[in-house]
């Protein structure tokens, strides 16, 4: 068990620091990825790992695909493209505390609780990825109104595609580390789903959302890119992305823990 625990976590500090010297992590999240990911390898092995290793390579790289498209509505958002702990932790916080307990009490439903949490936060990051290169502005998914892109809570057509094959990859690279593949690979895509629409409906409704007025736009920070301070637009105080993807996150654990029974 020793052994297995200094593998874990030689691993996923090489990958993590790999990671931070290529301007994917920062310090923080550099010191979370490698807690995160060395609890995963320990608690469901080398299928859990990979699925988490999937996550992070394909989301890293659709961030740099279209980059200097995308850089002005990402200006829009609260974080950058360099994770750090909290971003770590909301995406991948849940899905280590299902391997947590897999070492503490193993059982199937939290392979399917942590494929459904993962499967969430892959869908999610390739939406975001890929949605904004999407050639017409995006819907909220509350109103179904037209809204600019990178506004939270906006869907569109790529983007719901792009969340639906991120869930499906996850799935099938974690699917072999249960004895009914199928079976993790169908609920681990539905969960992910499930887990990614709730990030979507908070994202359009409780998530803290800002306004500058000067510029006439919404973003995520009470300042915004051009430098001025933004009114407080509509939202819960304090309920930011991270809040929001930990959530969703959550939702989609519990959607792949449900769908075992």
């Amino acid at each position: 068990m020793l052994g297995r625990v200094v593998l874990a976590f030689v691993m996923s500090g090489a990958i993590a620091a790999l990671a931070f010297r290529r301007g994917a992590l920062s310090s923080s999240g550099a010191i979370a990825a490698t807690a995160v990911g060395a609890v995963i390898f320990v608690g469901g092995g080398a299928w859990w790992f990979g699925a988490l290793g999937a996550f992070f390579v394909t989301s890293t790289l659709l961030g740099r695909v279209g980059a200097a498209y995308k850089a002005r509505t990402k200006r829009e958002f609260s974080k950058g493209d360099t994770r750090d702990a909290w971003q770590v932790l909301a995406n991948g916080g849940v899905a280590a505390l299902a391997a947590l307990l897999m070492i503490v009490s193993p059982d199937a439903r939290w392979l399917y609780a942590f494929v459904g949490a993962l499967a969430t936060a892959n869908g999610d990051t390739w939406a975001t990825e890929v949605g904004i290169l999407s050639r017409g502005e995006p819907r909220s998914i509350v109103t179904l109104r037209r809204v600019p892109r990178g506004t939270s809570g906006a869907v569109s057509a790529l983007g719901l595609g792009a969340t639906v094959a991120g869930a499906f990859l996850v799935a099938l690279v974690a699917a072999p580390a249960s004895g009914r593949p199928l079976r993790v690979l169908v609920a681990g895509t539905v969960a992910g789903m499930v887990g990614a629409l709730v990030d979507s409906i908070l994202g359009a409704t409780v998530q803290e959302s800002f306004w500058c007025a000067g510029c006439a736009r919404a973003c995520e920070a009470p300042r915004h890119s051009c430098g001025a301070v933004a009114e407080r637009h509509r939202g819960v105080i304090g309920f930011g992305n991270d809040l929001v993807n930990f959530t969703a996150t959550l939702a989609g654990a519990i959607a792949g823990a449900a769908l075992y029974f």
